[in-house]
This record gives structure tokens, C-alpha cells and sequence, in this order.
């Protein structure tokens, strides 16, 4: 293998890696994604780790500033709750149409990415708080379904961004999440409903199942990760990530902030 094909390895690797630590959020929400300490993690170059925070920046879970370097995204209050109306109407409209115009190929299509979905591994073996990437595509397959029936290229089209754009949101529930959810149970009763051509229903059971994540998030300690994280005078970087014994125990390392200064008497 040439120089030029195995540095090509690496950045694959090494955008991997960093990838499934974000979606995963080993690393969190907002946190610094300092260079130097990702190199000697990965034992690369500066060029190789460059390469992979811009490809993970174009995806949009990493973000890069003048002055500030890479960040994970955070995860904005306001932009989620945004993200999370214009999916709403969207998908419930989207589907209300499929009711109205799906025939036997389209419900054929959706029973059958169901079952799909619900014979899929949801976690990542050995890593409890990580949905697998198998799932992942199994999930997004049964959305389009429901969708697919609407008979409007343009709606599959704008439903498409918002959907891709709420990814790292869904996998990020998996950690943040306190109590038990049926997931499974919440896509057989909006499939149910979509089959009974229930539009009404349908469209109920989806938003509350789109809104069910958002809330999860937004009353979660992610929030207040990164909106700490976030802030231009927070150092935590990723030379500085929670280590497992904090993981386990759910506490988080509290990004350090500048020095205080001291009252004068």
C-alpha cells in the first residue's frame, strides 16, 4: 500500500472513531475537539485529523471556528425545538397524503420495514448506551415508508434534510434517556393506525413519537452540558473526556471556566 493510500486509511479510521464517539456521546454535546491531543490518541498527523474533523464538520456534528478550533455541535435549546416543529408538520403530512393515496405496494412496504426494524439489533454490542448503525438504517427505512405513499417526489425531498439534520438528536436519547421507552411499541401503533387508514390517529401517534425525543433531550443533563461546553471560555477538550468510572455513575467533569477574580476590600 502506497503513503498516499494509507494516510487515506487513516482518516477513515480516525473519522470513524470520532464519529461513533460523538453519536455515542462519548464525547458531548458542544465539547472542544483540541488538535493535538486527538493526534496522539490516534498516532497521526495534524493533516490526518484535520482532514477527518472537516468531513465530520460537512456532516454537520462537528463545527468549526476562527480562533476557537472544532467543537462537537451542541445541542441548542431553541434549534431542536425549530428542527423538531418543521419535521412534525412534514411527516405528519407527509403520511396523512400516503393514507389518503398509498395502495397495497405502499402498506406492503411499510409492514414489511417494520418487521424489518423490530428484528434488528437496537444497541451496539457490549455498548449499552449506542444504537447500531444497522438499526439506524432500519429506522430511517420504515420513516421513508410511511412517507413514500404520499406521491409527492418534492415532500420525500423536503422531509429528507430535516430527518438527516435530527440523526445525531435520535442517537443521542440513547444516553440521555432516564426511565424505559418502547420504541418498538410507538412504530407499531402509528404502522397500525397508517394500515386502518386512520389519518387523524396516525398523524397524532407520530407527532407525539417525533416530540417524545425532543423532550427526552430537553430535560436532560445534555442540554446543560453543552450549553457549558459551548461557551468561548470552556477548556474542556478531548484530551479531557469523562472517563468510564464517570460514565458509569453518571457524573460529567464540569468544563473549567476562568479564574474568578478576587473582591476587592
Amino acid at each position: 500500500m502506497s503513503s498516499r493510500q494509507q494516510g487515506s486509511s487513516r482518516v477513515v479510521e480516525v473519522y470513524r472513531q470520532i464519529r461513533s464517539d460523538i453519536l455515542s456521546a462519548r464525547l458531548r454535546p458542544g465539547q472542544r475537539l483540541k488538535v493535538s491531543p486527538l493526534c496522539d490518541r490516534f498516532s497521526v498527523s495534524l493533516s490526518v485529523v484535520r482532514e477527518a474533523l472537516t468531513r465530520l464538520s460537512a456532516e454537520g456534528l462537528v463545527r468549526s471556528e476562527p480562533q476557537l478550533g472544532f467543537s462537537v455541535i451542541p445541542l441548542d435549546r431553541a434549534g431542536l425545538v425549530d428542527l423538531t416543529n418543521v419535521r412534525v408538520e412534514l411527516e405528519t403530512l407527509a403520511l396523512r397524503w400516503a393514507i389518503e393515496k398509498g395502495d397495497l405496494e405502499w402498506e406492503s412496504r411499510v409492514v414489511g420495514a417494520l418487521h424489518r426494524l423490530g428484528r434488528t439489533e437496537f444497541r451496539v454490542p457490549g455498548a449499552a448506551s449506542q444504537v447500531s448503525e444497522a438499526w439506524s438504517t432500519a429506522h430511517a427505512e420504515l420513516h421513508e415508508a410511511l412517507a413514500s405513499g404520499c406521491g409527492s417526489p418534492l415532500l420525500m425531498e423536503l422531509r429528507q434534510g430535516p430527518y438527516d439534520a435530527a440523526e445525531v438528536y435520535r442517537r443521542w436519547t440513547m444516553p440521555a434517556q432516564r426511565g424505559k421507552r418502547d420504541i418498538h411499541g410507538e412504530h407499531t401503533a402509528i404502522v397500525n393506525a397508517a394500515m386502518s387508514r386512520d389519518a387523524d390517529l396516525a398523524a397524532e401517534l407520530l407527532e407525539q413519537h417525533l416530540r417524545q425525543t425532543t423532550e427526552i433531550l430537553l430535560t436532560s443533563d445534555f442540554l446543560i452540558a453543552g450549553e457549558e461546553s459551548a461557551r468561548p471560555d470552556a477548556s474542556e477538550g478531548v484530551g479531557d473526556a469523562p472517563s468510564s468510572a464517570d460514565t458509569r455513575s453518571g457524573r460529567r467533569p464540569s468544563p473549567a471556566g476562568p479564574p474568578k477574580k478576587r473582591r476587592r476590600t
